[in-house]
């Protein structure tokens, strides 16, 4: 079977009026669930980034920014869990559309395989060290020692 059958067996029959039916099994449940996920985690996003923004920018002020108010809100849970959200779902819902890009213009399945294997491992690492130091680091004892 040549690749161009091969592409069209993947995508299914074609379904009049455009487009194609998905065919039994495969891929279809997570592409759904993807789909969903871009949209949740964008919508989620907005209101994350915007009230980061708002917060430093409007209420503190940029201009009154130091280690001590960073330290404050370091030590409240509720603030490093929204920071735990908020590059969670930025990182994730990047790698999401980086995966989209990835099967739109890179035509080769092996390429595919490789490139999509570079792109996780690098978002994923920087994802687990990012957790790592917003969940472990204690500013206090940091500056505690200088």
């Amino acid at each position: 079977m040549s690749t161009a059958e091969t592409t069209v067996a993947a995508r299914g029959e074609a379904r009049r009026g455009g487009g194609y039916v998905q065919p039994k099994g495969g891929r279809g449940r997570f592409e759904v669930y993807s789909w969903f996920f871009m949209r949740i985690s964008g919508l989620l996003l907005i209101f994350l980034a915007l009230y980061h923004l708002a917060w430093w920018n409007l209420v503190i002020g940029v201009e009154h920014l130091d280690s001590q108010i960073v330290l404050e809100r370091w030590s409240d849970p509720l603030w490093r869990a929204f920071n735990v959200a908020l590059v969670t779902f930025a990182m994730l819902h990047g790698l999401n559309g980086a995966r989209y890009s990835i099967e739109d213009y890179v035509r080769k399945p092996g390429a595919q395989k490789v490139v999509k294997a570079i792109v996780y491992t690098l978002v994923i690492a920087s994802l687990l060290i990012g957790l790592f130091a917003l969940l472990t680091f204690d500013p206090a004892s940091f500056f505690a020692n200088r």
